[in-house]
C-alpha cells in the first residue's frame, strides 16, 4: 500500500537548552491583562546546571511526527552552512527526505536559545537566520505536485511569494490537501487578505489569541456572563468546562471562508475544533510539564496524522492531544513525539474524550 507523500514547507533551527538558576518569574496585573515575565539578577552571574542541544522549528517539528507515524515525508525549508548539516543528519535519521531543502552561505542556521523555567514552561530567544531567505525560488514545484498533503508552517519573514505560488499549484491539483499553520505577518494582515489560500485549506491551526487577531473576532472570556456586553453571547456552555473561552463565532468565521477543518488549541485550557457542522471540544492531559517548547507542533501534526488516516474530527483532536501531551514530558522540540506504535498505545490508555454539539 503505497504510504501518503508529505511535504513539510517552513523553519528549520538548531537549538540549545539551558536551565539556569537564580531565576524568578515575576507577575504584572492590569484591568486588562495579566503578563509573566523571567528574570535574572541584572549585572550578576547566572549559574547554568544543564545544557543539552536539540532541533526544532515548525516545519522540522511537524515533519518527525509524520516520519514516526510511517508516513513518506519531504522537508522543504532552508539552513545555513553553519549547523544545516547537523538539521539534515538529524531529519535524515528520522527516514525524511532533505534533498529539496537548500542551504545557504549567507547566513547561520536558524538558532535558538531557550531558557527552560522552573514551572515547566520557558523563555526562547530566537534567531532566524537562514529561514530569512527561503522564498517562492526554493519551491520544488514540479515535485509538490506529486504530494497527496502539505503542511505549510509559519515563515520568517513572511513568505507572501511562497503562499501566493501554493495557491497555484492547489488550484491547479485540487487532489492536494493544505494544513496551513499562519504566522505572524499573515495573522497580522487579517483572514481576509489571504481568503484565496483559506478556500484551499483543508486544516487551519491556530491559537486562541491568533485566531482573534487573524479573524478579528473576539471570543468570550470563560466565566463572563451572557448579559455582559462586552463579550459574545456563548451558546455553548453544555459543551465548555467553566475554564474554556468560547471561540464559537471565531470557528464560524474560518467556516464562512472556506476552510474545511478549524482548530483553535488554548494550552491548558485545551483545544476546540469544528469541521463546518459541529462544535468540538477535547481536553489536555493532566500531568507536570518538562518543556512547553513545539507543543502548538506536536499537536497540530498529531491531529493531521488522524486525518490524513480519514478519522473522525474527534479523533484527531485525540491524537494531536497525546502526541502534545508527551512531547511536553521531554526536553527539546521533538524528542517526545510519538510513533505509530507508540500512539497506539497511548490511545488504548487514554481516558480523555472529545465530545461535541452542533456549531
Amino acid at each position: 500500500m503505497k504510504k501518503p507523500r508529505i511535504f513539510t514547507i517552513g523553519g528549520a533551527t538548531f537549538d540549545i537548552f539551558v536551565k539556569a538558576d537564580d531565576q524568578s518569574i515575576m507577575s504584572i496585573r492590569t484591568p486588562d491583562s495579566f503578563h509573566k515575565w523571567l528574570s535574572f539578577p541584572h549585572g550578576g552571574k547566572v549559574k547554568v546546571n544543564q545544557v543539552m542541544e536539540s532541533f526544532g522549528g515548525g516545519a522540522t517539528n511537524t515533519a518527525v511526527t509524520f516520519a514516526r507515524q510511517g508516513f513518506d515525508v519531504c522537508f522543504v525549508g532552508k539552513v545555513g552552512k553553519e549547523y544545516g548539516d547537523k538539521v539534515f543528519g538529524n531529519l535524515e535519521k528520522e527516514g525524511i527526505d532533505c534533498k529539496h531543502a537548500k542551504q545557504t552561505s549567507r547566513d547561520k542556521t536558524g538558532f535558538s536559545t531557550i531558557i527552560n523555567t522552573f514551572d515547566g514552561d520557558r523563555t526562547l530567544l530566537a534567531y532566524p537566520g537562514a529561514n530569512r531567505f527561503f522564498t517562492a525560488k526554493d519551491l520544488p514545484l514540479d515535485k509538490l505536485k506529486m504530494a497527496d498533503w502539505i503542511f505549510l508552517n509559519h515563515l520568517a519573514g513572511g513568505g507572501e511569494d511562497i503562499h501566493k505560488a501554493l495557491i497555484k499549484v492547489l488550484k491547479a491539483n485540487p487532489k492536494i490537501k493544505l494544513a496551513w499553520n499562519p504566522g505572524h505577518e499573515q495573522i497580522a494582515q487579517g483572514a481576509k487578505k489571504w481568503k484565496e489560500l483559506l478556500k484551499q485549506t483543508e486544516i487551519l491551526f491556530v491559537n486562541k489569541e491568533e485566531a482573534s487577531a487573524f479573524s478579528r473576532v473576539d471570543y468570550m472570556p470563560a466565566g463572563v456572563k451572557q448579559d455582559d456586553p462586552r463579550a459574545h453571547v456563548c451558546t455553548h456552555r453544555d459543551l465548555l468546562p467553566p475554564y474554556a473561552d468560547d471561540v464559537t463565532e471565531i470557528l464560524r468565521f474560518f467556516v464562512g471562508m472556506g476552510v474545511n477543518n478549524v482548530v483553535i488549541t488554548d494550552g491548558r485550557n485545551g483545544s476546540q475544533a469544528t469541521d463546518g457542522e459541529r462544535h468540538y471540544f477535547c481536553p489536555v492531559l493532566s500531568h507536570k510539564r518538562v518543556d512547553t517548547l513545539g507543543a502548538g507542533d506536536a499537536f497540530a501534526s498529531g491531529f493531521t496524522v488522524a486525518m490524513i488516516k480519514s478519522l473522525p474530527l474527534k479523533n484527531a483532536l485525540l491524537y494531536g492531544t497525546l502526541n502534545a501531551g508527551n512531547a511536553v514530558m521531554h526536553p527539546g522540540a521533538q524528542n517526545g513525539l510519538l510513533t505509530a506504535d507508540e500512539m497506539k498505545a497511548a490511545l488504548r490508555k487514554s481516558e480523555t474524550k472529545a465530545k461535541s454539539t452542533k456549531l
